[in-house]
């Protein structure tokens, strides 16, 4: 016999899941006002009614008011009901309207949005545990997580992580070998190489977006030091030939990782470093739960994203975006022969771990 539900506690339930469908629309109208330029121009011109935001962005006033009414309500603009006018909070301005702030998150609600269109193909992966690789998702996936990650590869790897890394910066700068492993836009392999003219990068990527992205980034800034390769046809050197690999968010979303790892170990001379950045996680599902403030999020992209890729191939081994958490990124380095593991504190990225592995 089925439990009937406390009337009460139905309402806080059946609340707490409208929510959840409000904000999978708010993604999609933050994504258009980001895109419209919404944000940047209220944050320019101060506190606006709908026509003048509309006039500022020759855009329909009656759509511009409509969609301030929404973002009002879901408390991303201020509204003063006085003036009849709209602002953005110092907040909301580096969340929404400032693509160099840290905290802005324009490139996230552009990667979520373009989720929408494979999630028809979702219930396929459920039957066959297939998943979709990174192409799967389309490029607008793909240009969303080149905005998000630009910030920390612009302006914090090169300034404030490399000088981190014990005697890195004296070998690039006299010329070192250097492999960006799933480079993605090559963001900081461009970032990387235009620091260091004297050393040689090669960025790896499976992922044609990704790679196309990847050689306009390359052409915009005229970089000659970086070569790009698809690891299937071309893969990483076995020679011990390289002095530093990097891994950016790599692992966790690796069909093979283990294949990855050993691969990387075989790469890199015996005084050679693997820079590896991935996302902060326990080692537990309940210590996520309980201590993880990321963890919603965190297990919300992995369905659609990287666990999806992890599992693109049968076989895959599926991490997760928290999958590969520190005590798993000892273990599997180790395995593969690393001697020497040493997380590096960093705060220019809330999001990820910073590991240093040596031979």
């Amino acid at each position: 016999m089925t439990t009937q539900p406390n009337p009460d506690a139905l309402r806080q339930f059946a609340g707490k899941v409208s929510g959840s469908v409000t904000g999978g629309l708010n993604c999609a109208l933050t994504l258009v006002g980001d895109q419209l330029g919404l944000y940047q121009a209220l944050a320019s011109s101060g506190p606006s009614t709908s026509q003048e935001l509309a006039d500022a962005t020759r855009l329909s006033e009656r759509w511009v008011r409509e969609w301030l009414y929404q973002q009002s309500c879901i408390e991303q603009i201020d509204y003063d009901e006085t003036a009849d006018k709209f602002s953005l909070s110092p907040e909301a301005e580096a969340v929404l309207a400032t693509p160099d702030h840290p905290a802005y998150l324009g490139g996230m609600f552009q990667s979520v949005v373009a989720m929408f269109e494979t999630v028809g193909d979702l219930p396929e992966s459920f039957r066959t545990g297939v998943g979709q690789s990174f192409d799967d998702k389309g490029e607008s996936c793909a240009c969303g997580i080149e905005r998000m990650s630009r910030k920390f590869q612009d302006s914090h790897l090169v300034p404030m992580l490399l000088p981190k890394l014990d005697g890195i910066i004296e070998k690039l700068q006299q010329g070192a070998k250097v492999a960006d492993v799933g480079c993605g836009a090559a963001t900081s392999t461009v970032a990387m190489a235009t620091a260091f003219p004297e050393s040689s990068f090669t960025g790896y990527d499976i992922s044609l977006n990704a790679l196309n992205r990847a050689r306009q980034n390359i052409d915009a800034v005229g970089a000659k030091n970086i070569h790009l390769h698809n690891p299937i046809d071309q893969p990483l050197p076995e020679d011990g030939s390289l002095d530093l690999v990097t891994t950016f968010d790599v692992v966790h979303d690796s069909t093979h990782p283990e294949a990855l790892i050993n691969a990387i170990k075989r790469s890199l001379k015996p005084d050679g470093i693997w820079l590896c950045a991935d996302v902060q996680g326990k080692p537990t599902f309940g210590e996520n739960k309980r201590e993880n403030p990321i963890a919603t999020l965190a297990y919300s992209f992995s369905v659609l994203v990287c666990m999806s890729a992890g599992l693109s191939v049968a076989g895959g081994a599926g991490l997760g975006t928290l999958g590969f958490h520190e005590q798993k990124a000892r273990e599997m380095s180790a395995a593969a022969g690393f001697e020497r593991f040493r997380t590096i504190p960093f705060e220019g990225d809330v999001f990820n771990a910073f590991y240093e592995i040596r031979p």
